[in-house]
This record gives C-alpha cells, sequence and structure tokens, in this order.
C-alpha cells in the first residue's frame, strides 16, 4: 500500500500525519493536496466532538516522504498508530482515521 509522511501546521503549531491508501491518483495536484481533504474532515469532526468550532486558520502541509508498495514491502504494525497526530487509513473500501492515536468516526 502506498502511503504518505507529511508534517501539518496549525498556526504555529507543528503535527505528524500518515495517509495510507490502496492507490495514488496519477492526476493529483500535489502530494500535499492528495491528504488535504481527509485532513480537514477529521480535524473539523475531532473539534466537533470536542465542542470546538471549525478551524479558521489555514492548514499548510508538507510532504515528508513518499511510498510506493511497488518493489519494498510498506506494511507497519498498528502500533504506529498512536505515534503521530493524524493517522487515515484507506484500504478495501474500509476508512480508518485517528487524532492523537484515537479512532474519530466521521459522519457523511
Amino acid at each position: 500500500m502506498p502511503f504518505i509522511t507529511f508534517i501539518y501546521r496549525i498556526g504555529k503549531q507543528t503535527y505528524y500525519g500518515k495517509h495510507i491508501c490502496d492507490r495514488l491518483s496519477d492526476d493529483h495536484e500535489g502530494l500535499d493536496n492528495e491528504v488535504r481533504y481527509n485532513l480537514l474532515q477529521a480535524l473539523d469532526e475531532y473539534r466537533k466532538q470536542k465542542n470546538l468550532q471549525k478551524l479558521k486558520t489555514k492548514i499548510k502541509i508538507g510532504v515528508l516522504s513518499l511510498s510506493l508498495n511497488e518493489y519494498i514491502p510498506t506494511y507497519s504494525s498498528d502500533d504506529e498508530i498512536k505515534c503521530f497526530d493524524y493517522y487515515h487509513s484507506y484500504y478495501n473500501n474500509e476508512t480508518e482515521t485517528y487524532i492523537n492515536g484515537k479512532r474519530i468516526e466521521i459522519y457523511k
């Protein structure tokens, strides 16, 4: 499975994220934008559950790495979820999203 590891900034605070998926689109407009939609959706839901307002601050995303599974195994254990501030996995039509190691249910 390909994955994107990145940092994101909200104001002056920096956070770490990982985005795992079945495949990456070859017509995206930047890897940072590939993760932006799901990240914003998860942060908005997290803030809603904590009775906080939606973010009004612009989020800056910096990609640290892209790993593809064409030539090397890219599997990691679930223990790594707690190492990231944001962790999103989409595989076999199942989505799991975590903020600070806790699963977030995103209602659509």
